[in-house]
């Protein structure tokens, strides 16, 4: 399990109707988005997934190599 911080990308349900900042298309409440709170916009978990993989893959990195220097 790798360490959250409060501005780290995060999978939920969307609270009310938005728009995806990836492709434009409406998100309707209660939908699985993907919320990044340092843009403060959300987006399709299939438009944003593989960037939110790819964020996770890297905080775990980051924390392995710090857990090899501690």
């Amino acid at each position: 399990m790798s360490t959250r911080y409060q501005g780290d990308p995060r999978q939920i349900t969307a609270k009310f109707s938005s728009t995806c900042h990836t492709c434009g298309k409406k998100i309707q409440k209660g939908e699985q988005i993907i919320y990044w709170p340092n843009g403060k916009h959300a987006g399709h978990l299939a438009c944003d997934e593989a960037d939110y993989r790819q964020s996770l893959a890297s905080f775990e990195d980051e924390d392995a190599y710090n857990r090899m220097y501690r």
